[in-house]
């Protein structure tokens, strides 16, 4: 018995360190998006002033992700195509950049953003300056493993404590001479879909300049949406109903 038991314990031992177990660990990273897919975000908040100081004047007008920004203005994506592979984690998507015209009329770009499948496969330390918002508008599923696995520089600390978050503190004169022309910080969520959700940069003293989220029907609305829907036809049959009846009763009863 004895003997049977230690052969089971050094088969278990054997399996551990030759590394048989360890791929039930690994994780299968895809897109949270789906082609026709439309994301819409809202600008809430704008402070054109302030970002002129910060990042100089040109700050909205380069085909960035700010584009003609401003407060009350919304952008939309519409995803045309999602690739996920062993390498690569992949989405082509046209983009309205920020307009307060309810019409989106023609897109203004096309574009992509891809990722290496496995965040562990990035041979260098990354940073989203490429992009003028300092961090992207999407991720691959699940969000917070996955921007837990990139090997990120010092502006940025991921936090999935309680929605996958990135937050973001660069310096005056961290990429350039005067650019950022002060100290900004940034707090991105992100939702279960890899989608930003919520986008707020800041200066000292916590004072907001730019506030972005992601454009939906509040929670509560779709199920009063349904609740008055249902509510209205229970009302037509009740009256179609009342009405038969008033027909049958004023009709003279014909031998």
């Amino acid at each position: 018995m004895k003997y049977r038991l230690y052969l089971f314990s050094f088969f278990i031992l054997s399996l551990v360190f030759s590394g048989v177990v360890l791929p039930v660990n690994a994780i299968s990273y895809k897109t949270g998006v789906n082609e026709n897919d439309e994301l819409i975000w809202k600008c809430k908040v704008c402070n054109e002033a302030e970002m002129n100081l910060i990042f100089g004047l040109g700050w909205k007008n380069n085909s960035g992700i700010f584009q003609n920004l401003s407060r009350g203005t919304k952008m939309k994506w519409e995803i045309n195509t999602v690739e996920v592979n062993e390498t690569v984690n992949k989405i082509e998507f046209s983009i309205w950049y920020w307009t307060l015209n309810k019409n989106w009329g023609v897109q203004d770009n096309d574009s992509q953003i891809t990722y290496l499948n496995n965040p562990k496969d990035y041979t260098e330390e990354l940073n989203f300056s490429i992009y003028n918002s300092f961090v992207p508008f999407w991720f691959p599923i699940p969000v917070g493993e996955y921007m837990g696995g990139l090997d990120l520089n010092a502006w940025y600390d991921v936090d999935n404590r309680v929605l996958p978050t990135l937050n973001v503190d660069i310096s005056k004169d961290a990429i350039g001479s005067g650019y950022p022309n002060k100290g900004i910080e940034i707090i991105a969520i992100y939702n279960d879909e890899g989608i930003l959700n919520s986008y707020k940069l800041y200066i000292k003293g916590n004072v907001v300049i730019i506030d972005i989220a992601l454009d939906f029907l509040p929670f509560y609305v779709i199920p009063s949406i349904i609740l008055l829907f249902t509510v209205l036809s229970l009302g037509v049959i009740v009256y179609i109903i009342k009405k038969c009846k008033s027909i049958r009763l004023s009709t003279p009863n014909l031998k």
